[in-house]
């Protein structure tokens, strides 16, 4: 087998990217047992790695939004810095359903830091965000939001 060119580990790094990603996504939200929690991080940190190497800042900062989110269904205080790196990103430039994201794992991750007040505002904004998606959208971010805990502002 020869040497691959450049053009191939690219190309292979985005599939793998993609393949790690998608799998992360449909498996967090049905992630209830230890192990697929466990699975969830490998997958996670799989996509973020690969697209360090092939991807755009925003395929990046979605990789580390999907760190967040696997570091926070393991309980990890650590889900924070992941969650602040994709919402500072994309803080009012993302489209909606990345601002619903980006919203709803900072929340999360805050809540594991005992954040509480912090955490509900920024679920108040997920609420908003939320609002806005079309049908398709809606029915990906509910996926997920429906397993973030609720909070409510006071």
């Amino acid at each position: 087998m020869g040497k691959p060119t450049q053009e191939d580990i690219e190309r292979l790094g985005r599939y793998f990217a993609i393949e790690h990603n998608n799998k992360f996504w449909s498996l967090s939200e049905v992630a209830e047992e230890k192990g697929d929690q466990l699975q969830l991080l490998e997958y996670a940190f799989g996509s973020l790695s690969h697209w360090k190497q092939v991807g755009t800042q925003d395929n990046i900062e979605l990789a580390n939004l999907a760190v967040a989110r696997a570091l926070a269904v393991n309980h990890s205080a650590l889900s924070v810095e992941y969650a602040q790196l994709a919402y500072d990103h994309f803080d009012g430039k993302g489209a909606n359903w990345i601002q619903a994201f980006t919203n709803a794992v900072l929340s999360h991750a805050l809540l594991i830091c005992g954040k509480n007040d912090q955490a509900a505002l920024l679920y108040q904004q997920a609420e908003s965000f939320r609002g806005k998606l079309d049908e398709g959208d809606l029915s990906v971010f509910d996926a997920t939001f429906q397993t973030i805990p609720q909070l409510q502002i006071g």
